[in-house]
């Protein structure tokens, strides 16, 4: 290496040395340096506070914010404040904390987060610091300057937003807020939302509101339109959204498919055939006589008389109230007249129907079985076998018991809940149930005691007659 190589090396390294030292020295003198910041105003603990370069607003009102806090333990617990008494403190302060964690701060009365002023020599500066919370703009939460002094008033007024917007609610108000101001402290405006109207409700006096009525769609177009109205104090912004916005329609298929689940489906269009098909048929093992459709809608319908008569007793029916209590009462609610055999063996539309949204198609397993229920020798399930009548499956049942009341045999279809008074050419059918209802237990005493007070008012009543006669 030459002289001058090791010259210009030696230059080199001498700068590099000299810079880091410079560096190290700017780095020592910036830590060293404090900024005097004064915080005042609406705030628990107001004082000077010690802040290094590069400080924003919000980092001063915290750090005082935490002083207080600290404070007020210390303090709770040199009076031997109980530590249930602390953890309430500690718990209800945290709405009065700036953090994103704790959306209460937003709504907060008790100061202001809008109208914050920045005092810097003859210099006022305007802090938003919910819009830089919430749209993250830095020049809504500046930096502090040596001797800046930060005033928070209360809060005094705030504006209402509600409807298709992602953070309804209230929020603070300050002068000249537009409508699209407001939308964007509530997080943007849903994808439902309907452009063509929205409203703001507004005092003219103590009581008395007015309506005015807008086109959003202009003022995101054009912030400087009339309708990106001017608020005032105490208004109310309503947005509405657009009815049955990519409404999701569909049914629910379980029981014997090969594919049961969710499909979807065009509310009255999708027709029940069409939705057999799509779950890949029915199986084998499926019971298509017993198969049933019930409609969710149908289902919760509100039925004021039957409602009427769940309120009163039996023996206050009439005979045709009686009758339809005890029909409301059997019945499985929102069943859809459908006759699924007709209907998968002909493929034919007269046996079809159209779903709605929420339908429950359900298409049971063949159970291969009659159930026979009651006083019955062996009450319990009875091999199904086609064209046999109700007494065949009773005798398989052992025939009946000794307080059978063979009068009121009732058959209850599987497919329907219904109840059917069986004769000899009623059809069974599988998964039917035959109920043999007991015998009433006879109290002769009791019937001794009615005979004789009958035959004692016959007799009074002869008594009477005669008397009457013999005048």
């Amino acid at each position: 290496m030459n002289k001058s190589k090791k010259m210009y090396f030696i230059l080199f390294v001498f700068l590099i040395i000299t810079i880091n030292i410079f560096a190290q020295i700017s780095k020592y003198r910036q830590d060293e340096v404090l900024y005097n910041v004064s915080v005042v105003g609406a705030i628990d603990n107001p004082g000077v506070f010690m802040v290094p370069p590069s400080t924003r607003v919000s980092e001063v009102i915290k750090l005082s914010e935490s002083e207080f806090f600290e404070k007020e333990i210390e303090l709770k617990k040199a009076e031997k404040t109980p530590d249930e008494n602390i953890d309430f403190f500690k718990e209800n302060y945290k709405e009065y904390l700036i953090d994103l964690e704790n959306e209460d701060f937003l709504s907060s009365e008790r100061r202001s987060l809008r109208n914050i002023i920045l005092k810097r020599s003859d210099e006022e500066i305007i802090v938003d610091l919910l819009r830089f919370y919430v749209m993250g703009e830095e020049e809504d939460n500046p930096y502090v300057l040596d001797g800046d002094v930060i005033y928070i008033p209360s809060r005094k007024g705030e504006v209402s937003i509600y409807g298709a917007v992602n953070r309804h609610g209230n929020y603070e108000f300050v002068e000249n807020d537009r409508v699209l101001n407001i939308i964007e402290l509530a997080l943007g405006l849903k994808i439902n939302t309907f452009l063509e109207k929205a409203e703001i409700v507004r005092f003219t006096n103590d009581k008395e509101t007015e309506i005015l009525s807008f086109n959003l769609k202009n003022a995101i177009s054009d912030p400087e339109c009339e309708d990106n109205m001017i608020l005032q104090n105490d208004d109310r912004i309503y947005i509405k959204t657009i009815p049955e916005y990519h409404e999701k329609q569909y049914v629910n298929v379980a029981g014997e498919v090969k594919y049961p689940g969710i499909y979807a489906i065009e509310d009255g269009q999708t027709t029940l055939l069409q939705i057999l098909i799509q779950c890949g048929e029915p199986t084998q093992s499926a019971d298509i006589l017993n198969s049933f459709v019930q409609r969710k809608a149908s289902s919760k319908e509100f039925d004021p008389e039957f409602e009427r008569l769940k309120e009163i007793s039996t023996n206050n029916m009439s005979s045709l109230e009686y009758a339809y209590f005890k029909n409301k009462s059997r019945e499985i609610k929102g069943i859809c007249s459908v006759d699924f055999s007709n209907l998968w063996n002909s493929k034919k539309s007269k046996y079809d129907i159209a779903l709605k949204d929420g339908d429950f198609i359900f298409i049971p397993e063949k159970t291969a079985t009659v159930i026979v229920s009651g006083q019955v020798v062996n009450p319990g399930l009875i091999a199904f076998e086609p064209d046999k009548d109700y007494k065949y499956y009773i005798e398989q049942a052992g025939g009946f018991d000794w307080n059978a009341r063979k009068g009121k045999i009732r058959l209850i279809r599987a497919n329907s809940g219904k109840w059917v008074k069986p004769k000899k050419n009623t059809v069974i059918e599988e998964g039917d149930m035959l109920f043999i209802p007991e015998k009433a237990e006879f109290d002769y005493w009791q019937f001794t005691l009615d005979s004789l007070r009958i035959l004692s008012q016959i007799a009074t009543l002869i008594v009477v007659v005669q008397n009457l006669s013999a005048k």
